[in-house]
């Protein structure tokens, strides 16, 4: 059992719990100003050491620039790319205004007025909060913190924007367009446009295509995606599909023939793509400025980005009967729900075709006699 003693200041006296911390160290908390203040938290702090609650509180005195330096550090399972994002928002944003609270002192109140004064988007304030919520919520799985002051903020809604969908004929004039620039056509550099649009590959997913994960003799013929190359600072890297998942895609017949050509000659482990002066893998930077960005203006579609290709995929495929399944696993969704949330407005079309197609059915059906007979 702990106690409670008195003891004498300048300001006259006050009271220090004793207790034993679950390693059977001896501690005290000092300061109180009543004998039943200190009591009341001694009773209370060894109702927490006898319930497994108790958390040590020079534990949390650790500051919050300090505590972000650890938790980045533990992180072993950041992409390079996703880890030099995560650096640069707690550089920027985090460490200049909260760096050198301690985390067991970061209220609330704290927290929300500094995420209430970010600069930025909706969406932008949501991933930098996201960053500190990350680290807290680790500082109170290592039984630092009681609760996690980042959750649960008053934060900015983001808007949701309507998607770009291409049609055939939008895809076709685009690689059109790129194949008749200066080396276009010579480099595949039309042929990126369909694959982004018909096989809904992400930007690395398609610059780090080999020439080796390409099956065009199969029955069936598809592409792998085995790896991912990603820009960070300035260099390029391999790594692993996002979520780890490599998956296989089908390939339309239509463009077999011009993938066996513009990989005739190249070496398994050779990219699909490349750049001119570099030949390795193609640079999205590279690719939209000297070619994608204005074949897209001077056919209508200024503005448009390579990843607008990859909706264009998701809706093609549903246009042409596809379902949220096969969808999702074309994309490499986590889940069909996923592609369910991230393409809502696609679907939103189909409504009216549903009524139709309901109405259709109807009719042929016993309920046609439920309606009143025409005069």
């Amino acid at each position: 059992m702990g106690s409670v003693e008195p003891y004498e200041t300048t300001q006259g006296r006050r009271y220090r719990a004793l207790y034993r911390r679950p390693d059977r160290k001896q501690t005290q908390k000092r300061g109180f100003r009543t004998k039943k203040a200190a009591e009341l938290f001694l009773a209370t702090t060894e109702v927490d050491i006898a319930q497994g609650r108790y958390l040590d509180p020079s534990l949390a005195r650790v500051t919050v620039a300090d505590w972000l330096d650890t938790w980045i550090k533990a992180r072993g399972d950041l992409r390079a790319t996703t880890r030099s994002r995560v650096e640069n928002i707690i550089e920027k944003h985090i460490v200049p205004e909260l760096g050198s609270i301690p985390i067991g002192n970061l209220t609330r109140l704290r927290v929300q007025e500094w995420a209430s004064a970010l600069p930025g988007a909706p969406a932008t304030v949501r991933k930098i909060v996201n960053v500190l919520s990350g680290a807290l919520r680790f500082a109170v799985e290592d039984g630092r913190l009681p609760s996690n002051a980042a959750q649960r903020l008053k934060l900015p809604k983001p808007t949701k924007t309507r998607k770009r969908y291409l049609s055939h004929n939008e895809v076709a004039a685009l690689a059109q367009a790129i194949d008749a620039a200066k080396e276009g056509r010579q480099h595949g550099y039309g042929l990126v446009v369909l694959v982004l649009a018909y096989c809904g590959l992400r930007w690395g997913e398609l610059s780090g295509l080999r020439v080796g994960d390409l099956d065009l003799d199969a029955k069936n013929p598809r592409l792998t995606v085995a790896q991912t190359v990603v820009a960070d600072k300035g260099y390029q890297r391999i790594e692993p599909p996002k979520d780890y998942e490599h998956r296989s895609i089908p390939i339309p017949a239509f463009l077999v023939g011009l993938l066996r050509a513009q990989i005739t000659g190249l070496p398994t482990d050779a990219p699909v793509f490349y750049g001119i002066r570099t030949g390795t893998w193609l640079r999205n930077h590279v690719y939209r400025v000297g070619w994608f960005d204005p074949a897209a203006t001077a056919v209508g579609l200024d503005g448009l980005t390579p990843h607008e290709l990859r909706h264009t995929a998701a809706s093609l495929a549903v246009s042409a009967g596809a379902n949220v399944k096969a969808v999702q696993r074309m994309l490499g969704h986590a889940s069909a729900a996923v592609t369910l949330d991230v393409y809502a407005d696609m679907f939103d079309d189909d409504l009216d075709s549903v009524a139709t197609a309901l109405d259709l059915a109807a009719m042929k059906s016993d309920v046609a006699n439920l309606l009143p007979k025409a005069a």
